[in-house]
C-alpha cells in the first residue's frame, strides 16, 4: 500500500521516532523483535486542524517468524510556539484534552458499560506523555477500522446529523450522570475558547479579523438591514464573558465545545449509509447549555439549502436521543424538556457558539485545501493575513451559504449584539 502525505510542509517533532513505539508495539504485538521502516505523514490536509499537530505514522514490524506487519498509530501534539501553540498553550486546551483522556471519557464509557449499554465514543487513547513541555496523545488509527472524516467543504446531510446527534447526546447524559456521582469538573472546564482572564486575547483576535469579515459581507449580496448586525469590539468582550455564564436552573452537560462535522469520524455500512460514528479532539470541552454544541453543529454542517432549514427538528432529534440516554442510566432528576431546549438557544450565555462558528470555524472549513489554512496565517496581522482573510471570507463556496445563515442568525435575535 502506498503511503500519501495530505500535507507536505508539516513539521515532524524530533522526539517522534522509532524508539518512542517499540514499548506500545511489544505490547500490542507480543512476536515484535523490531522496527524495519518508520515512516510519519500528516494525518489531516491543511485545514483540518487548526490548534494543534495531527500525525499518523507507518511501522512495518518484523515478526519473530521472520514475517512483516504494517502497523500505524495517529499522534496528536502541540504547534510550535511561534506558530500558534504559545496561544493554545496559554488556554490550557491541551491540558484539558489530557484530563478528558486520561479520566472522564473512561468514566463516561465505564457507566454505560455498567448500565448494560457498552458504548464507544472516541478513539482508543494508548498512550499519554509529555517530553520537553510538549504534550502528545498516540491513538489507534482509526482508519484501519475504516473510520473516515465526511468532507468538510460539503457540510454533511441528515443521516449524517442523526447520527453525530446520537453520539453528542450520549457524551452529554454521561456528562451529566457523572457529576451527580462524583462532584464538578475540574475548574478547567469553566471556559472553552474564552478564559475569564484571557478575554483581551479573544478580543485581540476579534480585532484583527474584523475590518476583512466587515468588508466582505458588502460583497455577499445580503440586504443592508443585516449589515448592522455585527458586533463592536466592545460588545464582542461582553459576548466572550457571557458565553461563560451558567444558568444552574438550565439543564447543563459537559459540552464538547468545538462539535463540528471535522471532530466526527464516520463508518459506512454495505449501503454506503453512515453506520457508526466516534468523536475526536476534546480541547475545548465547558460545563455549558447543550445547545452550545447543537448551534455550533447546525452552523457548521451548513449546506446549502440544508441544517438551519431543519434547525427547530435537529434540536428535536437530540433531544429525543437524550431523553432516551438519560433513562438509559437513570436519571434521577426531572427530565429536560424540549421546549427549555429550544429557547435555551436563544439565551444570550449561549449565542457566542454561533456568531464564532459563523465567523472563524465556517469560513476555513469550506475553503478548499490550502496550505495557508492554519491558524497562524488566519491570525497575521500583516499583508499576507489580510489577504487570506479576504481570500476565506469571499470564497463563493463560502459566501452561498453564509448568505442566507447570516440573515437566519439575525432573523432569530441571535446576531442583535446591542443586547450585550
Amino acid at each position: 500500500m502506498n503511503i500519501e502525505n495530505p500535507n507536505e510542509s508539516l513539521v515532524v517533532p524530533k522526539w517522534l521516532n522509532k524508539s518512542k513505539f517499540e514499548s506500545l508495539i511489544a505490547k500490542d504485538e507480543p512476536d515484535f523483535t523490531k522496527i524495519d521502516q518508520f515512516t510519519t505523514v500528516a494525518a489531516v490536509p491543511p485545514g483540518g486542524n487548526f490548534a494543534s499537530v495531527m500525525l499518523r505514522v507507518y511501522l512495518d514490524i518484523v515478526m519473530k517468524d521472520g514475517s512483516q506487519k504494517r502497523k500505524s498509530y495517529v499522534v496528536k501534539t502541540m504547534l510550535e510556539s511561534d506558530k500558534g501553540g504559545k496561544a493554545v498553550n496559554e488556554m490550557r486546551y491541551f491540558h484539558k484534552e489530557q484530563q478528558m483522556y486520561s479520566t472522564y471519557l473512561p468514566q463516561f464509557e465505564k457507566i454505560y458499560r455498567v448500565a448494560g449499554h457498552p458504548v464507544q465514543l472516541m478513539p482508543k487513547c494508548l498512550e499519554i506523555g509529555e517530553i520537553d513541555g510538549n504534550i502528545y496523545f498516540i491513538f489507534e488509527d482509526l482508519s484501519t477500522r475504516n473510520f473516515v472524516a465526511a468532507d468538510r467543504t460539503k457540510g454533511v446531510n441528515m443521516e449524517h446529523m442523526r447520527l453525530s446527534l446520537r453520539k453528542l447526546a450520549e457524551l452529554h447524559a454521561a456528562s451529566v450522570i457523572y457529576k451527580e456521582r462524583y462532584g464538578p469538573y475540574h475548574a478547567d472546564f469553566d471556559n472553552g475558547f474564552a478564559r475569564k482572564d484571557k478575554i483581551e486575547h479573544s478580543v485581540r483576535r476579534f480585532e484583527v479579523k474584523a475590518p476583512e469579515y466587515k468588508a466582505a459581507m458588502k460583497t455577499w449580496g445580503i440586504d443592508e438591514c443585516y449589515l448592522k448586525n455585527f458586533p463592536t469590539t466592545e460588545q464582542y468582550g461582553k459576548l466572550c464573558l457571557e458565553s461563560l455564564n451558567v444558568d444552574p436552573q438550565d439543564f447543563n452537560v459537559l459540552t464538547h465545545g468545538d462539535f463540528s462535522p471535522s471532530n466526527i469520524l464516520f463508518k459506512y455500512n454495505e449501503n454506503g449509509a453512515p453506520s457508526e460514528a466516534l468523536i475526536l479532539d476534546f480541547q475545548i470541552c465547558k460545563w455549558a447549555s447543550p445547545t452550545q454544541d447543537l448551534l455550533m453543529l447546525i452552523i457548521l454542517s451548513a449546506r446549502k439549502d440544508s441544517s438551519y432549514k431543519e434547525f427547530d427538528n435537529i434540536v428535536r432529534i437530540y433531544w429525543e436521543y437524550l431523553i432516551d440516554f438519560l433513562r438509559v442510566l437513570k436519571y434521577k432528576k426531572p427530565l429536560p424538556q424540549l421546549r427549555e431546549l429550544q429557547s435555551a438557544i436563544y439565551k444570550k450565555n449561549n449565542t457566542f457558539s454561533a456568531f464564532f462558528a459563523v465567523m472563524n470555524h465556517l469560513p476555513g472549513d469550506l475553503l478548499p485545501v490550502c496550505k495557508e489554512n492554519n491558524l497562524h496565517t488566519f491570525n497575521l496581522e500583516d499583508e499576507v493575513g489580510k489577504s487570506f482573510r479576504t481570500k476565506v471570507y469571499t470564497n463563493p463556496i463560502f459566501v452561498e451559504v453564509v448568505k442566507e445563515l447570516y440573515p437566519i442568525c439575525c432573523n432569530r435575535g441571535l446576531f442583535n449584539f446591542e443586547d450585550y
